[in-house]
C-alpha cells in the first residue's frame, strides 16, 4: 500500500494527485512526451499565464471526479476535489502557496479538510506545456503526465450552484 498525492490534481493541487492508500498497479509503458500545443508559452509566460481557474478530470483505479484549482497572483491556490471512491461520494477541500522555479511549480499545502492530504504536504509539477485553454504537467512524484483545462468564468459560477457530491451524506453514514 502506497500513498499517493495526485491533484490536482492536484492542484489539481492542480488536483489533483490524491493522498489515498491503495495497491499501485503496474505501470504502462511510457509514450513520447507530447509536442507544446500552438500558442504555447514560454517559461517567462508561466507565472502570468497559470493565474485562474483550472479543471482536471480524476479517473485512477475506483476513483473517479474531478479537481478545480485556482491560482491567485499572491501565491495562493485553492483546490476542491469531488470524487467518488467505491460508492462513496465525497469532497476535498485544499488551500496551499505556490511558486515557480523556471518550469517547477512547486505547492505546499496550508490547509487541508483530508487527513490523507496533511499540512505541509509538498507537490512538485514539471510544466509541460500551458496555453491560454490548457495547462500541462508530470507529476513530479508519480511520473505521470495530467492535462487541465482553463474554466472560464461563467463555468466557474456555474460549479458555485452545483451542490457539493456527498453534502447530503453524513459523515460515517451510507
Amino acid at each position: 500500500m502506497k500513498s499517493h498525492l495526485s491533484i490536482l490534481a492536484i492542484l489539481s493541487l492542480a488536483a489533483a494527485p490524491l493522498a489515498m492508500a491503495q495497491t499501485k498497479a503496474p505501470e504502462a509503458p511510457k509514450e513520447a512526451p507530447k509536442a507544446a500545443p500552438a500558442g504555447a508559452l514560454k517559461e517567462e509566460g508561466y507565472a502570468k499565464g497559470l493565474l485562474g481557474t483550472w479543471r482536471q478530470e480524476i479517473k485512477e483505479g475506483p476513483m473517479s471526479g474531478f479537481g478545480i484549482t485556482t491560482y491567485t497572483a499572491d501565491g495562493k491556490a485553492t483546490n476542491v476535489i469531488t470524487m467518488e471512491v467505491q460508492g462513496k461520494k465525497m469532497e476535498i477541500t485544499l488551500k496551499a502557496k505556490w511558486s515557480l522555479e523556471k518550469s517547477k511549480l512547486n505547492v505546499e499545502v496550508v490547509e487541508s479538510s483530508s487527513p490523507q492530504i496533511p499540512v505541509g504536504a509538498k507537490i512538485s509539477q514539471t510544466i509541460i506545456s500551458l496555453t491560454d485553454k490548457e495547462f500541462r504537467y508530470t507529476d513530479d512524484e508519480s511520473g505521470k503526465e495530467v492535462t487541465e483545462t482553463r474554466v472560464k468564468e461563467e463555468a466557474k459560477k456555474d460549479e458555485a450552484k452545483k451542490p457539493a457530491a456527498g453534502a447530503d451524506e453524513k459523515p460515517g453514514k451510507k
